[in-house]
Formats: structure tokens, C-alpha cells, sequence
């Protein structure tokens, strides 16, 4: 019997890491999860990760209870098996965010490479939100070189 129905954890295999996708598009995402000490200081911050099925066969990457990346398909069959090794089960791994220029990014794995390590390509397919006043969604400037 569990504890008030908690899962047991299961730690994912990640072998010597790589860096979650989709760090341009979920910016809002990792400011909500990070503590404004955090946000300020801008060094990086050690996180116990989640790995959750997502829609189309997608592995989402939870920390602190937010979305804060996907997995790049050259990892995703293999954690995808995982986590369906795992059943109910938390799959979790270590990782860190760290700060890459202007963007949050998010490296999974057990001890990140020193400095910054760069994406795999094709990994930030989505582009990022508009901006945003009082909820309102700010338009693009156009060029109008025609």
C-alpha cells in the first residue's frame, strides 16, 4: 500500500544528457517555476525533473509542477519506452537550468557540460509567445519595404 497514494519514483536513463527543447517558446514558463532570488541571480539552479507522457507521443519535461521542456526526438523513443516501463510510476531524472544569453534553457541529465551547452538542431521548433500587456497580445512590427 502506498502512502496517500503516492507513486513510487523511478529514475530515468538519460545517459550523458542533452538539452530539452522548446526553451524559446516556453520562456513564461520557466519564469513562473523560478523564485525571483533565482530569476535575479541568473546563475544556475539544480532541478529534480519529471518526465510526463505528452500529446503526439511527446515526452514533457515538468519542474516545480510547470512545463518546461520537451525532449528532443533523437531521446524521445527511449524515454517514451521508459515511461511505459514505469507505469504509474514517476519517472524522474536530475538536470539544471541555466541561463544561455537571453533564454532559460534546461539541461537534462545527471552533470551538465561547463559554460553553455548549445541545442541540438531543430530542437526549438515553436516560436515565441507575442508579447504580452495586461494579457493583451502585442502586434509584430511589419516591414514595410514594398
Amino acid at each position: 500500500m502506498r502512502l496517500f497514494g503516492r507513486h513510487a519514483e523511478v529514475p530515468a536513463e538519460v545517459g550523458d544528457g542533452f538539452v530539452a527543447g522548446e526553451a524559446v517558446a516556453l520562456q513564461t514558463s520557466f519564469q513562473a517555476a523560478l523564485t525571483g532570488h533565482e530569476r535575479a541571480v541568473r546563475a544556475p539552479v539544480p532541478a529534480e525533473l519529471m518526465l510526463e507522457p505528452g500529446k503526439g507521443g511527446r515526452v514533457v519535461l515538468v519542474w516545480r509542477n510547470v512545463v518546461v521542456g520537451f525532449v528532443p526526438p533523437a531521446h524521445e523513443a527511449d524515454l517514451r519506452g521508459q515511461l511505459n516501463r514505469a507505469g504509474k510510476d514517476r519517472l524522474v531524472c536530475p538536470g539544471q537550468v541555466y541561463r544561455d544569453g537571453d533564454v532559460w534553457r534546461l539541461w537534462v541529465g545527471p552533470h551538465p557540460p561547463a559554460g553553455a551547452p548549445a541545442p541540438e538542431p531543430g530542437s526549438d521548433r515553436l516560436s515565441a509567445p507575442p508579447t504580452r500587456i495586461f494579457g493583451l497580445a502585442l502586434p509584430r512590427p511589419v516591414d514595410d519595404e514594398d
